[in-house]
């Protein structure tokens, strides 16, 4: 299977206590595939040397690039959502081109940007 994470889910996967943290890893264990939108890592990422955890974690999943053909879908699908996070819409747009579930920590704003996408895949609460 594959997983899109957000900011959220790393955040979680990087607890010491996380549920979320076991699930990452059932996930590794099963061979999944797991996406990290380039700025979702960059959204967490602050002090490499101090978040072992989370570069682990990192390293484990496929960091896809923003691009420049990501610009015009992600604005469009703000304004056509009414909503203003460019991270949130790179996700939802990710998780669609993968055909991805989605695990993070904000289930209303990701599941109202599938929506308008027209997709019905799988969200899971961070």
């Amino acid at each position: 299977m594959e997983y899109v994470y957000d900011s959220g889910a790393l955040i979680s996967v990087d607890s010491r206590e996380s549920d979320q943290l076991v699930s990452h890893k059932k996930r590794l264990a099963l061979g999944d595939r797991i996406i990290v939108p380039a700025p979702v890592a960059a959204q967490v990422v602050r002090d490499p040397q101090r978040q072992a955890r989370l570069m682990l974690t990192l390293r484990g999943c496929e960091i896809v690039a923003f691009e420049e053909d990501d610009v015009s879908p992600v604005g469009k699908l703000l304004a056509r959502s009414g909503t203003s996070d460019v991270v949130d819409g790179f996700v939802a747009l990710t998780a669609v081109k993968e055909g991805a579930a989605v695990v993070t920590s904000d289930l209303d704003d990701i599941g109202h940007l599938l929506g308008m996408l027209g997709a019905d895949l799988p969200v899971y609460r961070a």
